[in-house]
């Protein structure tokens, strides 16, 4: 025992033996352990607020949290350990209270325990919007959906700043009430580089006053048309018909011309059926009555009365055309109706004898008589067409217009 005792109070650097082992043993055991009590602590944590998580798993608690607890346990095993070691007085290291060494390694570890508090309170912050977006999901009302996202940007950013004046504060010893009302200048320089970030932020608290669109709704803006799934106090996200998720700065979403098309009280189909000119006017007729009492006859498609008429003798077909409105504002069943109208169109033309007109041009040739008569003066056959060869200046192809 007195050899034990000897060796533990064998000295190195001015530090006992004994010292040394309690600073690797606390160090090891807590890098070990450390992720099995980050497990235990957000687990803990998680049982006090388990009845208001509701449908949320202990799983995805323990996914936003186990990290900054982990970062938070692996500080605090530090402390402890390097607790059991004294700098040896030949370093001639100064004072934490003096600039030196101590104090840039003091700061330093302060700082990190600043960030891990500060992302473990965002990740708190995310956990509460998940809890209050599950019970937005209940109500009926879609303004509460777009609400939640909005003040947990809000939320994140205040806890942030917070922290960050808070760290500068109390570890770097900066009077922040005195920064704050001395930025001056400086504020006008900054508030002019974030002059898109202010903008984007009056225009999100526009969109939640006038509410032109709300979370679940598809618009159309510019070249952009989907479905909202987020509105920030930034941007607002929408997934394209795609596929994509584009993010949109909101102070566009409200400077440009945007079309809420889940607001449409019907959508309107509007195209042309060509027919032949060869189809008599009677069976014309016949066929734009029956596509007009078909429209009429569906329910679906009477919010407006329908349009059948016989508008253009085009070039190569005679033009119905066909004008209906679908009370829905959902394209698949739109264009669900469509197809059902296009398939009756088709069985209406083809019960009444008519065809539908390709596209097609008359050609007529002028000056053959004479290009025969040259052939058979040379002793060439009578048929012009059997030989080719070119035709006279005065032989040209002309349009049956004229």
């Amino acid at each position: 025992m007195d050899q034990v005792s000897y060796w533990l109070h064998y000295t190195i650097l001015e530090n006992k033996l004994s010292d040394l082992l309690w600073f690797v043993g606390i160090l090891g055991l807590g890098i070990i352990l450390r992720r099995g009590l980050s497990f235990t602590v957000s687990r803990t944590i998680y049982r006090f607020i388990k009845s208001e998580a509701g449908n949320i798993p202990v799983a995805e608690f323990v996914r936003l949290t186990r990290r900054p607890f982990e970062a938070l346990i692996t500080l605090v095993i530090l402390f402890l350990a390097f607790h059991h070691l004294k700098v040896p007085s030949e370093w001639n290291w100064a004072s934490p209270e003096k600039f030196g060494w101590l104090m840039l390694l003091e700061r330093v570890f302060q700082t990190m325990l600043s960030v891990a508090v500060g992302w473990l309170g965002i990740r708190l912050i995310k956990f509460i919007s998940l809890i209050f977006k599950q019970q937005a999901a209940e109500t009926p009302s879609a303004l509460d959906d777009q609400l939640v996202p909005f003040f947990k940007d809000i939320a994140i950013v205040f806890w942030t700043l917070t922290c960050f004046f808070v760290m500068l504060h109390k570890v770097y010893e900066v009077n922040v009430w005195a920064l704050i009302t001395s930025l001056g200048i400086g504020g006008v320089v900054i508030a002019l580089a974030a002059r898109e970030t202010l903008e984007n932020l009056i225009a999100s608290i526009t969109i939640m006053l006038e509410r032109p669109f709300l979370v679940g709704q598809s618009v159309v803006l510019d070249k952009i048309s989907g479905e909202v799934e987020q509105i920030g106090f930034r941007s607002t996200r929408v997934r394209s018909d795609d596929g994509s998720l584009i993010t949109v700065p909101n102070r566009l979403m409200v400077t440009q011309a945007l079309e809420n098309v889940s607001q449409r009280t019907h959508r309107r189909a509007k195209y042309y059926v060509r027919l032949a000119y060869d189809t008599p006017s009677e069976t014309i007729e016949k066929i734009i009555e029956e596509i007009r009492e078909y429209l009429l006859s569906q329910y679906i498609t009477g919010s407006k009365e329908p349009t059948v008429r016989l508008e253009l003798l085009s070039e190569s077909s005679l033009d119905v055309v066909v004008i209906y409105h679908v009370g829905t504002s959902v394209w698949k069943e739109f264009m669900r109706v469509r197809e059902e109208v296009n398939f009756k169109i088709l069985e209406i033309v083809r019960t009444q004898g008519a065809t539908f007109a390709l596209p097609s041009r008359a050609l007529f040739v002028r000056g053959v008589e004479s290009l025969t008569q040259a052939s058979e003066e040379e002793g060439v056959s009578k048929s012009p067409l059997s030989e080719a060869k070119p035709l006279s200046p005065s032989a040209k192809l002309l349009p049956h217009e004229q």
